[in-house]
Protein backbone atom coordinates (compact mmCIF):
# COMPACT_ATOMS: atom_id res chain seq x y z
CA UNK A 1 0.00 0.00 0.00
CA UNK A 2 3.20 2.77 0.69
CA UNK A 3 4.45 1.88 -2.32
CA UNK A 4 1.43 2.32 -4.56
CA UNK A 5 0.99 5.42 -2.69
CA UNK A 6 4.44 6.60 -3.39
CA UNK A 7 4.60 5.60 -6.97
CA UNK A 8 1.37 7.85 -7.18
CA UNK A 9 2.85 10.93 -5.50
CA UNK A 10 6.12 10.90 -7.46
CA UNK A 11 3.65 10.00 -10.36
CA UNK A 12 1.48 13.33 -9.64
CA UNK A 13 4.18 15.47 -8.70
CA UNK A 14 6.08 14.67 -12.16
CA UNK A 15 2.83 15.52 -14.26
CA UNK A 16 2.77 18.44 -12.42
CA UNK A 17 6.14 19.46 -13.18
CA UNK A 18 5.55 19.35 -16.61
CA UNK A 19 2.20 20.84 -16.77
CA UNK A 20 4.97 23.60 -15.40
CA UNK A 21 7.43 23.22 -17.69
CA UNK A 22 4.74 23.35 -20.40
CA UNK A 23 3.20 26.55 -19.51
CA UNK A 24 6.93 28.08 -19.20
CA UNK A 25 7.43 27.08 -22.70
CA UNK A 26 4.24 28.85 -24.16
CA UNK A 27 4.95 31.61 -22.50
CA UNK A 28 8.01 31.87 -24.24
CA UNK A 29 7.33 31.08 -27.45
CA UNK A 30 4.33 34.19 -27.05
CA UNK A 31 6.87 36.40 -26.21
CA UNK A 32 9.19 35.48 -28.65
CA UNK A 33 6.88 35.54 -31.48
CA UNK A 34 5.48 39.38 -30.07
CA UNK A 35 8.86 40.44 -30.25
CA UNK A 36 9.43 39.15 -33.48
CA UNK A 37 6.18 40.93 -34.80
CA UNK A 38 7.34 43.91 -33.10
CA UNK A 39 11.19 44.21 -34.62
CA UNK A 40 12.85 43.53 -31.26
CA UNK A 41 16.02 41.54 -31.27
CA UNK A 42 15.89 39.85 -28.04
CA UNK A 43 19.21 39.01 -25.81
CA UNK A 44 20.10 34.98 -25.04
CA UNK A 45 19.35 33.50 -21.55
CA UNK A 46 22.81 33.36 -21.12
CA UNK A 47 23.84 36.94 -22.14
CA UNK A 48 20.94 37.78 -19.59
CA UNK A 49 22.53 35.27 -16.82
CA UNK A 50 26.14 36.84 -17.93
CA UNK A 51 25.03 40.28 -17.24
CA UNK A 52 22.91 39.08 -13.45
CA UNK A 53 26.33 37.16 -12.81
CA UNK A 54 28.46 40.18 -13.38
CA UNK A 55 25.91 42.85 -11.44
CA UNK A 56 26.37 40.13 -8.53
CA UNK A 57 29.83 39.65 -8.61
CA UNK A 58 31.93 36.86 -7.38
CA UNK A 59 33.02 33.37 -8.65
CA UNK A 60 30.48 31.18 -6.97
CA UNK A 61 27.00 32.00 -8.13
CA UNK A 62 24.40 29.44 -8.88
CA UNK A 63 21.75 30.15 -10.93
CA UNK A 64 18.46 28.43 -10.06
CA UNK A 65 15.76 29.65 -12.32
CA UNK A 66 16.06 31.38 -16.14
CA UNK A 67 12.25 32.76 -17.85
CA UNK A 68 11.18 34.92 -20.22
CA UNK A 69 8.56 36.53 -19.32
CA UNK A 70 6.24 39.51 -20.47
CA UNK A 71 6.54 41.89 -17.40
CA UNK A 72 3.83 44.02 -17.09
CA UNK A 73 5.35 45.38 -13.77
CA UNK A 74 7.60 48.10 -15.97
CA UNK A 75 4.72 48.14 -18.30
CA UNK A 76 3.56 52.38 -19.17
CA UNK A 77 -0.03 52.04 -20.34
CA UNK A 78 -2.08 48.71 -21.08
CA UNK A 79 -0.66 48.23 -24.76
CA UNK A 80 2.86 48.00 -23.63
CA UNK A 81 4.86 44.83 -24.14
CA UNK A 82 7.98 44.57 -22.19
CA UNK A 83 10.32 40.69 -22.30
CA UNK A 84 12.42 40.35 -19.28
CA UNK A 85 14.78 37.94 -18.50
CA UNK A 86 13.99 36.47 -14.84
CA UNK A 87 16.50 35.73 -13.18
CA UNK A 88 16.73 33.18 -9.56
CA UNK A 89 20.39 32.88 -8.50
CA UNK A 90 22.30 31.89 -5.58
CA UNK A 91 26.00 33.37 -3.94
CA UNK A 92 26.65 32.32 -0.61
CA UNK A 93 23.65 32.18 1.83
CA UNK A 94 22.05 35.10 -0.17
CA UNK A 95 18.90 34.84 -2.65
CA UNK A 96 19.40 36.89 -5.67
CA UNK A 97 15.69 38.19 -8.07
CA UNK A 98 17.26 39.49 -11.00
CA UNK A 99 15.34 41.21 -13.93
CA UNK A 100 17.10 42.20 -16.49
CA UNK A 101 15.39 43.74 -19.97
CA UNK A 102 15.07 41.36 -22.76
CA UNK A 103 15.80 43.95 -25.58
CA UNK A 104 18.42 46.47 -24.01
CA UNK A 105 20.31 44.22 -21.40
CA UNK A 106 19.39 46.76 -18.30
CA UNK A 107 18.57 45.36 -14.84
CA UNK A 108 15.46 46.40 -14.42
CA UNK A 109 15.42 44.74 -10.44
CA UNK A 110 17.97 43.53 -8.53
CA UNK A 111 16.46 42.04 -5.35
CA UNK A 112 18.96 40.43 -2.57
CA UNK A 113 17.30 38.20 0.13
CA UNK A 114 19.64 37.91 2.92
Amino acid sequence: MKRALCVFLVAVMTLSLAGISLADHREEHYIREEAARRNMRLISSEEAVRIARDRIGGSHVRIKDVDLEDEDDYYRSPSDFRPVWSIEAVSGRDEYDIDVDAVTGEILKFKIDY
